[in-house]
């Protein structure tokens, strides 16, 4: 994958470890009052996917612009700061839905 500016690059990265946040944020709920064979399977299917997210996303735009590299306090800052501003969008979205009366 090629990132033809660091702008573009920090977008994928940003939005890979929002991804990844979304997906930690859920996993324990998700497992709940499952059997331990199938909370193995969706640790697994999750691991799966985060790994993806970081082989296929945020370490090839960070190889392209090492400056985009982050320690786990900025890490965390990107997740909340990703995270407000999709809430911020869905709220949005909500608001210019039109309302039905069924």
């Amino acid at each position: 994958m090629t990132f033809p500016t660091v702008d573009s690059a920090r977008l994928i990265r940003d939005g890979g470890i929002d991804a990844m946040a979304a997906l930690d944020a859920v996993i324990f709920e998700a497992i709940e009052g499952l059997s331990p064979q199938e909370q193995q399977i969706i640790k697994r299917a999750f691991g799966e996917a985060m790994g993806g997210i970081i082989v296929n996303l945020i370490n090839p735009a960070v190889r392209a612009f090492p400056e985009l590299e982050t320690n786990q306090s900025a890490w965390s800052a990107i997740a909340e700061s990703r995270a407000s501003i999709r809430a911020n969008r869905s709220v949005r979205a909500l608001l210019r839905t039109p309302s039905s009366n069924v």
